[in-house]
């Protein structure tokens, strides 16, 4: 070729030019490269003076000049020549050289189309696809894409792949496009290598195969494929296709990240939030979290609303999570959704409006999720932003229920034991409770065990009752420690044991359950279980009466009358049975009878 490129010959002086350019044959030299186009363009070589506007254009062998590009590409595009045409088109796409002129690139894009310009017909595709200074038409880009593709065009052969996975302007067909993505992959394309790794790992178009998913993947990441390294981060995060390794996910992920790609970005974000793969680091969670939100990622900006409600990784900030959570409701994200009616129905970082929280609570439901599901339930059954509905209430839970919701299961169950908006039905409340209690709800416990216990919806087992009371009540709940200090107290269940029956009795009457102060009152005036202590007894049935126990006002009068430690206080007696009274105690209407019978009743306690 140089012999001949020596000798004068025009095309072989364009020929030897190619050859250095590419490195066929001879050492890969630009500036060589650019010498022999030269001489051939000088010689009216069209291909060669398109191939010098492409050396101006790209800055190979010469100093970048996008103005010399536009020359060259236009002297070359005149004489007819489709990659000058090809070129010409690009410079006014991206306006270098030329005012930027969608028209004009598709003019001359077309020209060169019409010539089978595999790299003009892409480019069509493309513009078609996007519907970039043309109207949108899946059938053109589908046209050109696929007579690029034919021609071995390797970005073509990849968004062909796009087309037929996403049924645009062709049937959709995940074979043909693992197909068309294998073509562009062996070629070197790697977002077709990505697509065919993870068509590989979805099971679409091929047969599943993670440890094909992992080789092509590989080979894209490897190369610097964000999306890859994402995926392959994730493929090592869950052990498929090769050893589980969080380091390594966090390694690939943290390779994405850096590029911007949002999904890489909240990956890294969960991994320093749960210290997987790398040290726990709550600061870094939130920067990466704020990085991916900030790009409009939806499930980032629901999760970085949930940082500044918790305080995590920054400073606590109820307005600041609902900011977040509604730019992520808004886009449709339903957890998002959720957490917003959340907010508006408890007042916290927004003006409590009910009417709000009922509307964010119906749109995050019918995106089926259940903390939207039982809160629209919730708000139904008080009627708060709603008409108050028990039907629609139970509804609502029954859906939560179903997705595993515990707290919706436990209000199933009591509604079906209740009877409240549904027909009473006590083998399923058994079912729904069941199902809530071995979830450790204590709330179910209790209530499954009062089922137990009183054998309704299965048979009477008072040993299994006060199982799940125990359950119940060593995870504090006040209501499960009172029953099972009854059956200790009535050594039903359990062996009778009069003082652990008062060790339960107090823990919940600390709580303030009314109940259990009454029973341990009683326990210390009588000294069962316990030893006996007026005073004892005077404080929690006064703690009692303070939540307005009628038991408790009577039994205080009783106290007095007989005496705190054997003192009689008539005055207090009977200002206690007056409350009791009052509040239609028959029992302290007969001892103030009998008060008054002996005298001990002045005119100063009437």
């Amino acid at each position: 070729m140089k012999i001949m490129a020596d000798a004068g010959n025009v095309d072989a002086k364009g020929q030897l030019g190619a050859l250095y350019w590419r490195g066929e044959g001879v050492a890969q030299n630009d500036s060589q490269a650019v010498y022999w186009w030269k001489k051939s363009a000088d010689g009216g070589n069209a291909e060669a003076i398109a191939a010098l506007g492409q050396a101006y254009l790209m800055g190979r062998g010469v100093e970048k000049d996008s103005r010399l590009a536009e020359s060259f590409s236009r002297k070359a595009a005149d004489k007819d020549n489709m990659n000058g045409q090809y070129q010409l088109g690009v410079l006014y796409w991206q306006g270098q050289g030329v005012a930027q002129s969608y028209e004009q690139a598709l003019y001359w894009w077309r020209k060169a189309a019409d010539q089978g310009s595999g790299e003009a017909e892409y480019s069509l595709g493309q513009v078609y696809l996007n519907g970039q200074g043309v109207e949108r038409n899946d059938q053109l880009a589908l046209k050109f894409s696929r007579q690029s593709a034919d021609k071995g065009n390797a970005n073509a052969q990849y968004a062909l792949g796009v087309l037929y996975a996403q049924g645009r302007g062709v049937a959709q067909s995940f074979e043909q496009a693992a197909s068309w993505w294998r073509k562009a992959a062996d070629q070197g394309s790697l977002e077709a290598a990505f697509c065919l790794g993870r068509a590989y790992y979805l099971n679409q178009g091929v047969k599943k195969d993670d440890q094909a998913a992992i080789v092509w993947v590989k080979k894209a990441a490897d190369l610097g494929e964000p999306n890859a390294q994402a995926l392959l981060g994730t493929l090592y995060s869950r052990g498929h296709g090769v050893e589980q390794d969080d380091r390594l996910a966090f390694g690939w992920w943290m390779k994405a990240a850096t590029t911007g790609l949002t999904e890489a970005q909240y990956a890294v974000a969960a991994a320093y939030g749960q210290g997987k793969g790398t040290p726990r680091d709550d600061g870094q969670a939130f920067a990466w979290m704020s990085k991916a939100a900030n790009q409009g990622f939806v499930f980032a900006q629901s999760n970085l609303g949930g940082y500044y409600s918790m305080g995590q990784g920054v400073e606590k900030s109820a307005g600041q999570a609902v900011y977040w959570w509604r730019k992520a409701a808004e886009a449709g994200n339903a957890e998002a959704g959720a957490n917003l009616a959340r907010a508006y129905s408890l007042g916290e970082g927004v003006g409590r409006d009910d009417a709000l929280a009922a509307t964010w609570a119906q749109k995050a439901s019918d995106g089926r999720n259940a903390d939207a599901q039982y809160l629209l339930g919730i708000l139904y059954s008080q009627g708060r932003g709603v008409a108050q509905d028990n039907d629609l209430a139970f509804r609502w839970w029954m859906k939560a229920a179903v997705q595993g919701h515990v707290v919706a299961q436990y209000n199933v169950g009591v509604v079906y034991r209740d009877g409240q908006g549904v027909g009473k039905d006590e083998r399923q409340a058994f079912e729904w409770l069941s199902k809530a209690a071995d979830k450790d709800n204590d709330l179910a416990q209790f209530a499954l065990g009062g089922l137990y216990w009183d054998g309704l919806g299965v048979t009477k087992d008072p040993v299994q009752a006060a199982r799940l009371w125990r359950k119940a009540a060593d995870q504090s709940n006040a209501f499960a420690q009172k029953a099972l200090g009854t059956a200790y107290s009535e050594g039903v269940g359990v062996a009778q044991s009069s003082a652990d029956a008062a060790g339960w009795w107090l823990k919940a009457a600390r709580q303030g359950n009314v109940d259990a102060q009454l029973a341990l009152a009683y326990a210390s005036a009588n000294g069962v279980g316990i030893a006996r202590d007026d005073k004892a007894a005077e404080s929690w049935w006064l703690e009692a009466a303070k939540a307005g126990s009628v038991d408790a006002e009577f039994s205080l009068g009783s106290l007095y009358y007989r005496g705190v430690d054997g003192k009689p206080n008539y005055k207090e007696a009977a200002k206690w049975f007056f409350k009791a009274a009052g509040h239609g105690s028959s029992g302290a209407k007969t001892y103030l009878d009998l008060m008054k019978e002996n005298g001990q009743l002045d005119s100063k306690m009437l």
